[in-house]
């Protein structure tokens, strides 16, 4: 009998609501709003995975390029160049007029992976893998083929995509590009309205392939320390 085995993402009271944390090798799309805090959710699950699970990490990062992205990350206790120095941390930008080189590399990218030992990734974004393809079939066809790629890596994979927002709570959002489709599991990131009308972040997961997960919307609080999901 075939035992899952799980990747625990080190955010606070994440792992309890997801069912014990990532399926191994699975690939998760988070998805949310602009400025939800997406890009900070990843980088710090491929941090607690470094730092509390010995577990290199690698952040595809596809239009900011690195010295952005570590400056943005900048008001989080992450030392990120320590952990790129000491090989914990990978980092990968490919600027927009490279983008279709990613589609291209992805030999070059399972090398990496391979070399380096890594065990986590994320891919911030899908946008622009989005828009380089002329229709949606072309799209279909390109993330079928991309994501049969990263299976091959053999690394637990969070992708990023925007959403488009829900017209009310009680109807799913959607990523624009579809990509949750393909994937084994899907968080959502929402801003949320409190009764004093402060905007608040909230999660949920919305799939988890085999995983009794919860189905509840929590708030998240965000610190310098990063993410906490409020079980409460």
């Amino acid at each position: 009998m075939l035992k899952r085995e799980f990747v625990k993402t080190g955010i606070p009271g994440l792992d309890e609501i997801c069912g014990g944390g990532f399926p191994r090798e699975s690939i998760i799309t988070l998805s949310g709003p602009t400025g939800c805090g997406k890009s900070t959710f990843g980088m710090q699950f491929l941090v607690e995975g470094a730092l509390k699970y010995k577990q290199p990490g690698l952040y595809i990062s596809i239009e900011q390029d690195k010295q952005s992205m570590f400056l943005h990350m900048s008001g989080y206790k992450w030392d990120l160049e320590k952990l790129e120095k000491g090989k914990q941390l990978v980092f990968l930008d490919y600027p927009l007029h490279e983008v279709d080189q990613f589609m291209q590399q992805n030999s070059a990218i399972a090398e990496i992976i391979n070399t380096t030992g890594v065990e986590r990734v994320v891919i911030d974004s899908v946008m622009p893998l989005a828009i380089i393809f002329a229709n949606d079939d072309e799209r279909k066809r390109g993330f079928l083929s991309l994501i049969d790629h990263i299976r091959k890596w053999g690394a637990t994979v969070l992708i990023i995509s925007e959403d488009t927002p829900a017209t009310t709570q009680d109807v799913l959002p959607d990523t624009r590009y579809g990509i949750e489709t393909l994937s084994d599991g899907w968080m959502h990131i929402y801003f949320l309205y409190d009764k004093s009308r402060e905007r608040k972040r909230a999660v949920e997961i919305i799939k988890m392939k085999g995983v009794a997960h919860s189905s509840k919307i929590y708030p998240l609080e965000l610190d310098d320390d990063g993410f906490k999901v409020n079980r409460e």
